[in-house]
């Protein structure tokens, strides 16, 4: 009997120790779960803030950019060396907004655009778009 009543006794002892084990796995896992979600939403909103600032960054450096061209068309003429260069800068700054952000602003319209237009002339000539049109009447605003 006693042979037995060991053999219950190490049977019970291992099954307390494995549910014991078990109940701190669980209990573990109950913790650290939220804790990395709670760590993942802390990245989540950081990057969205991140991408926010980048953002109004790129639409204030396109609309200084959208100034100067507007600037540069009314000075000098819509096709001016200092209205083409004044293009390729603002042309050149929606592109970096597009790559980093897949949109680009569009002062004309106030708002974000996500088509890759960036590149079309708002001085109304196509001559970057490659189809031979001359529309010199265009301006910015």
């Amino acid at each position: 009997m006693s042979v037995t009543r060991d053999y219950v006794s190490t049977k019970i002892k291992r099954a307390a120790l494995a549910i014991s084990t078990l109940g701190l796995l669980v209990l573990f896992t109950g913790v650290a779960i939220p804790q990395i979600a709670h760590g993942q939403d802390d990245q989540n909103r950081q990057g969205q803030e991140r991408d926010r600032k980048g953002m109004e960054k790129c639409q204030q450096r396109t609309q200084k950019a959208e100034g100067r061209l507007t600037e540069e068309m009314r000075e000098h003429g819509n096709h001016s060396r200092q209205a083409n260069h004044a293009w390729m800068e603002l042309r050149a700054q929606r592109e970096r907004c597009y790559t980093a952000y897949h949109q680009w602003w569009n002062g004309r319209d106030q708002q974000w655009r996500q088509d890759n237009g960036w590149d079309r002339d708002p001085r109304g000539d196509d001559r970057d778009n490659r189809d031979g049109g001359h529309n010199h009447g265009g301006h910015l605003q």
